[in-house]
């Protein structure tokens, strides 16, 4: 299978965006083609830049990159949790 026919079975990103911020609202956003995983993780190619309405632009070098929900456990609940900002 090549890279094209790996990409028909993903789902393309409207807006590039690779998180929002659940407390927030704010966005992580690429200037790249995103596709996302069924299990959520996105995944883009290339050099770009991330953008954030909160801090400076982050220039990434030229690779395949992965973004995924970071998780956390809480001893308190007893569980693992998606992490929010």
């Amino acid at each position: 299978m090549n890279n094209n026919d790996k990409k028909n079975d993903l789902k393309k990103s409207d807006d590039n965006v690779l998180a929002y911020g659940e407390v927030t609202g704010h966005a992580h956003r690429v200037d790249a083609e995103v596709y996302e995983y069924p299990n959520g993780v996105r995944e883009f190619e290339g050099a770009t830049t991330i953008t954030h309405e909160e801090h400076a632009a982050i220039t990434l070098p030229d690779k395949k990159w992965n973004s995924a929900q970071v998780m956390e456990f809480s001893p308190l609940e007893g569980m693992v949790r998606p992490v929010k900002d």
